[in-house]
């Protein structure tokens, strides 16, 4: 480890060893962190496995909300009345995506009582 490190993690919580940089951090032998994933989310100030981490001036705790803008939520919750609406009237759904791995995908989803 190199003591003037910091560890950034803003991808998966599970990929860190959440105990070990703890423990890092503690020993001095890298320099901060910053996440916005964590193994256990919702984070928490109590009772959390990384709540020893808050407060400190070389950490950086962030919620990790890349999709939470009003014009996101705005497209999730109108789709998802969509889908909805698809269901109540007897439609099938198919989902509406630029997924790469959905572009195959011909026929909707039908629901039956």
């Amino acid at each position: 480890m190199k003591s003037t490190a910091c560890l950034i993690n803003v991808s998966r919580g599970a990929i860190v060893d959440e105990m070990a940089l703890i423990k890092a951090l503690d020993e001095g032998w890298i320099a901060g962190a910053g996440l916005d994933v964590f193994s256990n989310e919702p984070l928490a100030l109590m009772d959390h496995p990384l709540s020893p981490l808050f407060g400190r001036d070389n950490v950086i705790l962030t919620p990790h909300l890349t999709f939470y803008t009003e014009q996101a939520m705005f497209r999730l919750e109108s789709e998802t009345l969509d889908r909805c609406l698809e269901l109540i009237n007897g439609h099938p759904v198919q989902i509406k995506s630029k997924d790469p791995r959905l572009l195959a995908q011909t026929a909707g989803v039908s629901f039956k009582e």
